[in-house]
């Protein structure tokens, strides 16, 4: 009896443990913010509040590389916080209305989604509507007249009908709407549908621009692209372009947000692009008015560029940059900048910049200056010095490991990768200048390496990448600033 008392009591002085209810786990991903927000009740909660919307949006979705591309971005900004003036991170509060408000696109994403599915449900033999969806349906009976789906308010079908491929063998059904969201005030969406054995399925839609065209098939080197131009509202008249790409698989979605971050480097200092781009699916491209820093929104006053795009994986890559002359007459010309403290921009297609530096004792007798290339795919620097040989006087680079208080150490290289390091300092008349840059004199307009992306793509210069390849293309590195 003793024994079956003690029993009992030890139960019950174990039971209020067992009753504590665990800590939900933190969902915040790994990275600076990490700590902050798996030690604070309230930023563990929003941050599980914003995980389930963003899973529930992912299941729901028609742009899955688009959303994915965002979720990135936002992760991104809370982590950069406050960059409107000093940068700072942000506040406990801050943090918490970043959460609500993603959270909320989230949730209004995920209701639209779902409206637009609701024509993947359809009624059973038997007449009930609860049998599992079926990707696969009818052709929507009043395409014309009536909106797909419950995402705008007050809405009106303002254009559908089909598009086809030359060949006929691919058709798309849209529908473009205007309305209104609570949220956003005056919207436009746009839904497609693709033909399929059986009937029609979905391949994407958005509903967030004010306005779209109907979208186009278009033959690429990529294959078969469908595009439907959008444009958002207010004076930035930015992009809501939708892009999908034909796969053996079926439609897969291109996202074209990301690429932009890549664009202010590939500009002249001062220049920017201030609104949307038109965007040419056939040849993947686009063009675009270049302003100022003093223009207004209105009205572009430096020219314009043409935009040259790849695609890799699912996402558009802007490859090169072309300014027209107008644009390049308003490149900077830093006057009289030293070699030293010169940096440059690549104007054709890769993703390099370089600058001339002094950095430990002279590194040859030709130049007391190295060269350093930074790779912004790999995020690599390539090191070179200088040299010239005798007679005619050939200028060369030649790569070196990063300098030290010491000096530099010359790294082997292939006797047949010489004649690919090349080198030329080109003067603003487009003359070439007949030594290296040294310390102290000024700054080459330009420089010329004309057969060095050869040399980086086939790894014949020390510390490239063996898994994935440098692409660089001939063309100008142009000054673009005096450090």
């Amino acid at each position: 009896m003793r024994r079956l008392a003690a029993a009992s009591l030890l139960l019950l002085l174990a039971a209020p443990a067992l009753a504590q209810p665990r800590a939900a786990a933190c969902t915040a991903p790994a990275g600076p913010l990490q700590a902050t927000i798996c030690g604070d009740a309230a930023l563990r909660a929003a941050d599980a509040r914003l995980r389930a919307a963003e899973r529930a949006a992912t299941a729901t979705t028609g742009r899955p590389a688009t959303l994915a591309v965002r979720a990135e971005a936002f992760q991104r900004r809370l982590e950069a916080g406050d960059t409107t003036t000093a940068p700072r991170p942000f506040t406990r509060d801050e943090l918490l209305d970043e959460y609500r408000e993603r959270t909320a696109q989230f949730d209004d994403l995920v209701r639209q989604d779902r409206s637009i599915r609701r024509l993947e449900i359809q009624r059973c033999p038997d007449g009930r509507r609860d049998c599992p969806p079926n990707p696969v349906f009818a052709r929507p009976a009043a395409l014309e007249r009536s909106c797909l789906g419950s995402a705008l308010r007050n809405c009106r079908v303002t254009t559908a009908g089909l598009v086809a491929s030359e060949d006929r063998n691919t058709r798309i059904l849209f529908q473009i709407q205007h309305g209104f969201t609570d949220s956003d005030g005056l919207r436009a969406g746009i839904v497609l549908m693709a033909e399929t054995r059986g009937g029609w399925r979905l391949v994407g839609w958005s509903f967030e621009g004010v306005s779209f065209q109907p979208p186009r098939l278009v033959e690429s080197d990529a294959g078969l692209l469908l595009h439907a131009e959008g444009r958002t509202g207010g004076s930035g008249n930015g992009n809501a372009d939708l892009f999908y790409r034909q796969t053996p698989q079926g439609w897969s979605e291109l996202e074209s947000d990301s690429w932009w971050a890549s664009l202010p480097a590939r500009l002249p200092a001062g220049l920017g692009v201030m609104q949307g781009v038109d965007y040419d699916a056939e040849t993947l491209s686009a063009r675009t008015p270049l302003w100022r820093e003093e223009d207004g929104n209105c009205c572009p006053t430096a020219g314009g560029a043409m935009l040259d795009f790849r695609i890799e994986g699912r996402s558009l890559v802007l490859a090169a940059v072309t300014l027209d002359a107008v644009a390049r007459a308003q490149q900077p010309r830093p006057a009289a900048c030293p070699a030293e403290r010169a940096s440059y921009r690549f104007t054709g297609e890769g993703e390099f910049t370089a600058e001339l530096r002094r950095d430990g004792p002279p590194a040859s007798a030709e130049s007391d200056l190295l060269l350093r290339l930074r790779s912004d795919a790999s995020s690599r620097d390539y090191w070179f010095r200088f040299t010239q040989s005798q007679g005619y006087g050939t200028q060369y680079i030649l790569p070196v490991a990063p300098p030290t208080a010491e000096g530099t150490r010359d790294l082997e290289t292939e006797e047949d990768a010489l004649p690919l390091m090349t080198f030329h300092g080109v003067r603003a008349d487009l003359s070439i200048q007949e030594t290296p840059p040294r310390s102290g004199t000024p700054a080459p307009r330009h420089l010329f390496l004309p057969a060095i992306g050869q040399a980086l793509w086939y790894g014949q210069i020390p510390g490239t990448p063996s898994t994935s390849r440098e692409s660089l293309r001939p063309g100008f590195w142009t000054l673009s600033a005096c450090r």
